[in-house]
């Protein structure tokens, strides 16, 4: 965790260092809003070999392409170069289903989790090329502060039970996107996302790419 928070320290400090160089602009904040489609890293294979490890047998699992996402974010430009950006991010949830057969054979069971995060998120975006065209392209990097929520049922021919599962933890995100003005005073923005160990789960990643607009004043 340490060595992330260092890194945003030491980027700030490579962007306000820079800045010295070029023409600096005026304080000003901004807020804005995206809609995306995030990715949660495969669970699969993790899933299959808990229930083998539980029940024996076999089991096999399936997991959805994505989910919409959506983001609320402010920040403020400290100049052409540097910004601290805050946000607010949640995600619809993917759904992965499974089934198995344990040993002895019989009581087959199917089920299905569902699982998606919400949370805050505090970073840095830097504009390191201040130059036409390459100065509107950005690389962030933050720490996240999400949770992951999570709902599971199985069924038998005996029943069916459900679980449901909040976790909250930290974690980190990088990535990288653009900043193309459309007026005075209003950008469209858009940005592809790393984030990991998600509600503090090292396991759980997920890309997230997303259009927004946001305004400056």
């Amino acid at each position: 965790m340490l060595k992330y928070l260092k890194l945003i320290i030491n980027l700030t400090l490579i962007g306000l260092g820079v800045s010295a160089y070029g023409q600096q602009s005026n304080k000003n904040l901004y807020l804005g809003a995206s809609l995306g489609y995030s990715k949660l890293s495969d669970q699969t294979a993790t899933v299959n070999s808990q229930l083998v490890n539980a029940v024996g047998g076999t089991a096999q699992s399936s997991q959805n392409s994505g989910a919409a996402a959506y983001r609320l974010f402010g920040g403020l430009n400290l100049n052409d170069y540097v910004a601290f950006e805050l946000g607010y991010t949640q995600t619809a949830n993917e759904t992965l289903t499974f089934s198995g057969s344990p040993t002895p054979p019989f009581l087959n069971y199917t089920g299905s989790f569902t699982a998606g995060y919400s949370g805050a998120d505090l970073g840095v975006v830097l504009h390191p090329i201040q130059l036409p065209i390459f100065k509107y392209a950005f690389v962030d990097a933050g720490v996240t502060r999400y949770t992951d929520k999570q709902v599971g049922n199985a069924s038998t021919v005996l029943g069916s039970y459900t679980q449901s599962k909040n976790q909250m933890g930290t974690g980190q995100y990088y990535g990288m996107g653009y900043d193309l003005p459309i007026s005075i005073k209003t950008v469209l923005r858009a940005s592809l996302n790393h984030y990991d160990s998600i509600g503090g789960d090292s396991a759980l990643k997920s890309n997230l790419a997303s259009i927004g607009v946001l305004t400056q004043f």
